[in-house]
């Protein structure tokens, strides 16, 4: 018989658990995703398999294949609500963007990747909740539609993800960075539906992951590199042929290590790293600050030492690409405490010229390349940690580019994590998912 004593006792119980992760008798409590269904006491997923169920890296949550809004209509023409300054749709040559559509669903997402993880041709969303502790896969069901998300317990706090095929069986796996607890990684074996095995874990990797990137570093070997602020380390850690993680060899880093990339940086053929050390540089730091470092590849997924180029300010996010005309290897950064993003032309040794600034939203943390307005130069997109905005850079020939268009996210969503870029309902146009607290922000690309 319930007494005030034990029903008290349950509800604070219901009230300590996790988001997604239940106590028995707190079942009515699960997070259900817009036209969401949670599985059913027990754990089995109704729609097949073995690996659902409500332990720690398995399927919570199933989307009912319902879709969030459209993409919004604008016919030949006709006056419609963009994203461009002047709230029109054209701000890039003839090209733009559409008025954001809002995907809402809760877990205060942190990282977004994205990749074709059903195996139809067209790039779908993968996210990192990190109060709901879940990864939420929405499905692209193209003709500007997303499907409504499906959840699958990380088991703790995800951070960063990535994808890429790491066991080498024709299907995107997906790679997690968890940030709570003893923090581990997690590889999820994709089964090219959507769904995704029971992940195989590491132990405890360090606390403050960072970022990570996945890619293979020497001997057809893929290997997971990941930072590790709180004991200022780069781990990377080979991946088995099924996936599963080996013992990591570490390198130095920094408490202010913020983000990764894979690249050849000094074009001998090899993978190399890059990250950004966005602390502040004191009159006696030993540490490394306010700069990117370059570790570069031997060949065998090991690395020389660091190798560094001042940026000044706080380099936060960063891509690699090639920008002009020279073979070498070029590095865009976000200057979070500058409010620019700066260009460094790599001199094809790990090491970099001066940057070349360009003013840009406030607090930039995040970036990407897409070619906007089809003229086959890239062009910069840059998300803004503390406002609603995102910047584009119109690139030009020879690896400069144009002063910002600023373009506006749903003015609620202030701080957004992240951001990708693809032609996601296939008309040959840049669309941009922009990553915030509430969701996601869907800018549907047009060109006139």
């Amino acid at each position: 018989m319930s007494t005030p004593r034990s029903s008290f006792l349950v509800f604070l119980v219901c009230a300590l658990s996790a988001v997604l992760v239940f106590s028995p008798g707190c079942e009515p409590d699960r997070p259900l995703p817009p036209g969401g269904e949670p599985l059913p006491p027990g754990g089995k997923d109704p729609q097949g398999g073995d690996d659902g169920g409500t332990d720690g890296g398995v399927l919570v949550v199933r989307s009912d294949g319902g879709s969030f809004a459209a993409k919004p209509t604008c016919t030949s023409g006709g006056a419609c609500a963009g994203a461009c300054p002047d709230g029109g749709v054209i701000c890039s040559g003839n090209c733009g963007f559409l008025a954001p559509v809002q995907y809402p669903f809760a877990g205060d997402p942190k990282a977004i990747a994205l990749g074709d993880v059903d195996k139809d041709g067209d790039d779908d969303l993968v996210t990192a909740n990190n109060d709901g502790k879940a990864v939420a896969v929405l499905l692209n069901k193209r003709n500007g539609l997303f499907q409504t998300p499906s959840l699958w317990s990380s088991g703790r706090e995800p951070t960063a993800l990535a994808l890429a095929d790491v066991n080498e069986d024709g299907s995107l796996d997906l790679l997690v960075a968890n940030n709570s607890g003893d923090a581990s990684l997690a590889v999820y074996r994709g089964k090219g539906t959507g769904d995704f095995l029971a992940p195989i874990t590491t132990g405890s990797v360090g606390l403050d992951l960072n970022d990570l990137v996945v890619d293979e570093f020497g001997g057809n070997v893929w290997s997971l590199a990941v930072l590790r602020g709180s004991d200022q380390k780069l781990s990377v850690i080979p991946l088995k042929s099924d996936g599963t993680p080996q013992t990591p060899v570490d390198y130095d880093s920094s408490s202010g290590a913020y983000a990764l990339v894979a690249a050849d940086f000094n074009g001998d053929g090899k993978k190399d790293l890059a990250l950004t050390h966005e602390s502040a540089c004191g009159t006696s730091s030993s540490t490394p600050c306010q700069s990117v470092g370059v570790l570069l590849g031997k060949g065998d997924g090991t690395f020389q030492p660091q190798v560094f180029t001042s940026t000044g300010g706080s380099p936060r996010g960063l891509v690699a690409a090639q920008l002009d005309i020279d073979t070498a290897m070029d590095l865009i950064v976000a200057d979070a405490s500058r409010n620019q993003v700066l260009v460094l032309r790599g001199q094809n040794n790990g090491r970099f010229y001066e940057p070349v600034a360009y003013p840009t939203v406030k607090a930039p943390s995040r970036l990407v390349l897409a070619d906007v307005n089809r003229d086959t130069v890239p062009d910069i997109l840059v998300t803004s940690a503390t406002g609603n905005q995102v910047g584009l850079l119109v690139g030009q020939p020879g690896g400069t580019f144009s002063s910002q268009v600023p373009l506006t996210a749903w003015p609620q969503d202030v701080g957004l994590q992240g951001l990708s870029a693809s032609d996601f309902d296939g008309d040959s146009v840049v669309d941009m998912a922009v990553l915030t607290r509430n969701g996601i922000q869907m800018l549907w690309g047009i060109c006139r």
